[in-house]
């Protein structure tokens, strides 16, 4: 596939403009040539060495796992990746309709050509060619989505900061969602030891999805003090798939589809089910369809009450990580009242 015409004039227009600006007629070297812009070299998920301008001032995200870092450093980008409302912060909600959208599924790469990016951030989810054709726009920094590292999603935040040279600012984040952790851990460490934690979403009808205690959610949940469902991790062993979701590592990654007739052996020794919302604490309609099933109904949690929202099982960055902890304090303190 080719660039159609409409967007390589977009792309000659930005570049002339940037020629233009850029002559100074005195000899100096082409970052001053060029506006005075620096860059640095980093080196991405895939492994490539990427050129990116040492202080970026319009990046372009194509997924919200990397817009959510740049709203965390309040450096919003000049396009986006689709999302869906609930599943932002709702101070977040007014800015961000404020942003192209630059990608479905896959970049617009005439809308993605209109926001004249200095960079590019990719999920590494995307065909080499894709990539090829983003990069006569702006640089491309592919930042990791799926995979065998997918499960740590502080990395992917750091890869992401890394790119717009912002890892300095991240510490502070960094240090005060841990210091959360450990005051819930050391408040109701006494009253949940033990307790058996198990987390499931449903994406398909008839399935659920299970998250295991080495996945996202697993960072987020067992440093509380948690436990994790020995029999969901058996499940996700047996049924994990090495290319769900665009996974193209080849490595299984701790989570798993599975059918409704064996949520009960995968989730039966939980003591608490935390049940995969938007950032409101609200089901969607497979969701709340799996919750309303008889399979789900019969578990020991649900019997018992203990079946909690928890927020974004896919976690991309300190805002989802920090709601998902405040939900797991009240859900906490819902369960310690028996």
């Amino acid at each position: 596939m080719k660039l159609n015409r409409i967007i390589t004039a977009v792309i000659a227009s930005v570049a002339s403009v940037g020629l233009l600006a850029g002559c100074s007629g005195d000899g100096k070297g082409d970052s001053e040539a060029s506006g005075g812009a620096e860059t640095r070299t980093v080196t991405d998920s895939s492994g490539a060495d990427v050129e990116v301008p040492a202080d970026p001032k319009n990046v372009a995200t194509l997924h919200y796992a990397a817009t959510e870092t740049l709203m965390d450093l309040e450096l919003p980008p000049v396009g986006q990746g689709s999302y869906q409302e609930p599943t932002v912060p709702k101070d977040w909600v007014d800015e961000l309709s404020d942003i192209p959208v630059v990608a479905q599924e896959e970049p617009d790469l005439e809308k993605l050509a209109e926001v004249s990016p200095d960079l590019i951030l990719a999920p590494n989810i995307l065909e080499p060619d894709m990539i090829t054709q983003m990069e006569e726009i702006a640089p491309v920094y592919q930042f990791t989505l799926r995979g065998g590292d997918r499960a740590n999603w502080q990395q992917r935040v750091q890869e992401v900061a890394d790119a717009i040279n912002q890892t300095d600012q991240l510490e502070k984040l960094d240090a005060d969602f841990e210091a959360e952790q450990k005051r819930i851990a050391k408040e109701y460490g006494d009253a949940i030891e033990g307790t058996k934690l198990g987390v499931v979403s449903s994406y398909e009808d008839n399935s659920a999805y299970l998250w295991g205690s080495e996945n996202m959610v697993g960072s987020l949940f067992t440093p509380l003090g948690f436990d994790w469902s020995a029999k969901e991790d058996e499940s996700i062993k047996k049924y994990a798939k090495a290319t769900q979701g665009g996974n193209k590592s080849g490595i299984k990654e701790p989570e798993a589809q599975i059918s409704m007739e064996v949520l009960d052996k995968s989730l039966s020794d939980a003591d608490i089910i935390f049940v995969t919302s938007n950032m409101r604490g609200e089901y969607d309609e497979l969701t709340q369809k799996m919750l309303d099933s008889a399979v789900f109904k019969d578990l020991p949690a649900a019997k018992a009450g203990h079946v909690y929202p928890h927020g974004k099982a896919t976690i991309a960055g300190y805002a989802d990580a920090k709601y998902g902890v405040d939900m797991a304090e009240k859900a906490i303190r819902d369960y310690q009242k028996g």
